[in-house]
């Protein structure tokens, strides 16, 4: 049979025409692809958790209405896991297993992570190293599980925690702000609890922003609020209506239905996750809208898989939360049937900005009488660097490859007279950071 030739597409000329899209900028322009990091999909309401996706895959893991998703310095994925009543990391290999909880409700104590109980955490923080905080909100605590998997309870609320959905720490970790129904609350080691802002509807996440101000979002009133250092509040994007505005207009103007998530991309650019309204926004450092991902209420609005982020067309569906690790990417807690997605750094523009060294471009060549596929690269580190090959759907392909490596000169080949027509990409990772290229094959 005639081998079938590849035809390689560099995945960073991309056009995409789609009037919901405002004048792109450099962040917009940064990211590549879209993916599903974990959960498969469940009914979206009971605990639905299975000791057999323990230590497997976590795009084949169901997760029971995730709320929080945050990464460590090394690119661990933390996920407040709340009707299971858990705290779940993804690895970089992608492997789940649980770090906190036993997966049943309950009102653990200090001790081993995972061998205490919590009750509907929904609320998560973590730092560089992986420790990780709790809002525990059917205990009404706030825990801190260390590097070695020990859990402590810093303190409880004995007014009660209601509705608390965010959670945020200073970077000295010895101040906690979180949210409870209408209040954003603080605690200190030396004054206890105490009331930081009130007079909100429904709160969602709260943040620090680059300047130290407290940013929450109130998902009831579809307005984002900077506490100023009074308690005072200043809203900073939302017309407070759930319809008007969107793309290339200020965010004062537009609606921001029922907002949930938010992450700060620089001192004045930031995300926001619209539950109700099914999307995230960019607001730029202009206070200018733009779609950086579109969704519609309903599940069949999950989709796009292994596609260029802004391929036009629904993504998200009840976006719960937002964030971004420390390689840049953006992660996505959506749906009640549970997914956290992932918006890939474009690989070259982290290496042009942040690397000291990176891939060559990449060369390809086909040898159509013997079938195989050979990829050539040039780095300055000799080792060898892992390779994958992933389908549409994020889901990798099992494709055996050879390897060597001569002077900086990496040579990966493979027999691809096996492999079904169709788009694929390839990923090199080298230290935690990917590099990207598209891979079509035409029939």
């Amino acid at each position: 049979m005639r081998s079938i030739p590849l035809i390689i597409m560099v995945l960073g000329i991309f056009v995409v025409k789609n009037s919901l899209y405002a004048k792109t900028d450099s962040f917009l322009e940064s990211f590549n692809l879209l993916k599903t990091v974990a959960g498969k999909g469940g009914n979206g309401n009971e605990n639905e958790w299975d000791e057999k996706y323990e230590g497997k895959p976590a795009i084949d893991a169901v997760l029971s209405r995730p709320h929080f998703t945050m990464a460590d310095s090394a690119g661990n994925i933390y996920i407040a896991d709340k009707n299971a009543h858990a705290i779940r990391k993804v690895d970089v290999s992608g492997i789940i297993s649980t770090v906190a909880g036993t997966n049943e409700a309950g009102d653990g104590g200090d001790g081993l992570a995972v061998e205490q109980q919590l009750n509907s955490p929904n609320g998560l923080w973590v730092n560089r190293k992986g420790e990780f905080y709790i809002l525990d909100l059917g205990n009404n605590k706030i825990r801190k599980v260390d590097s070695k998997g020990n859990m402590v309870t810093l303190f409880k609320d004995d007014e009660g925690i209601s509705l608390g959905r965010g959670l945020w720490l200073n970077d000295t970790e010895d101040t906690v702000w979180y949210s409870s129904g209408s209040r954003v609350k603080i605690w200190t080691e030396n004054t206890g609890i105490g009331t930081y802002a009130d007079g909100f509807g429904a709160l969602g996440n709260i943040v620090q922003d680059h300047s130290g101000y407290v940013v929450a979002t109130d998902r009831s009133a579809n307005l984002v609020y900077r506490i100023n250092n009074d308690g005072t509040k200043t809203v900073i994007a939302g017309n407070g209506k759930n319809s008007g505005g969107g793309a290339g207009l200020s965010a004062l103007e537009t609606a921001f239905y029922g907002v949930r998530g938010i992450w700060f991309v620089d001192k004045e650019s930031y995300l926001l996750a619209t539950h109700e309204g099914s999307r995230v926004w960019y607001i730029d450092n202009n206070g200018l809208v733009h779609l950086f991902l579109d969704g519609r209420e309903g599940d069949e609005y999950h989709s796009g898989d292994g596609m260029h982020y802004r391929t036009e067309g629904y993504k998200v569906s009840e976006v719960r939360a937002v964030s971004i690790d420390y390689q840049g990417n953006v992660l996505v807690t959506e749906n009640d049937r549970g997914y956290i997605r992932k918006v890939e750094k474009n690989a070259n523009f982290i290496a042009d900005k942040k690397l000291k060294h990176c891939f060559s471009p990449v060369k390809f060549k086909v040898n159509t009488v013997c079938g195989f596929s050979r990829m050539t690269f040039y780095h300055s580190d000799n080792s060898q660097k892992t390779v994958g090959f992933f389908n549409q759907l994020g889901r990798k392909v099992q494709i055996p490859v050879n390897y060597k490596v001569i002077d900086g000169i990496h040579e990966v080949w493979w027999n691809n007279r096996n492999i079904p027509c169709g788009a694929y990409f390839i990923n090199i990772q080298d230290n935690g950071k990917n590099y990207y290229e598209n891979m079509i094959k035409t029939r």
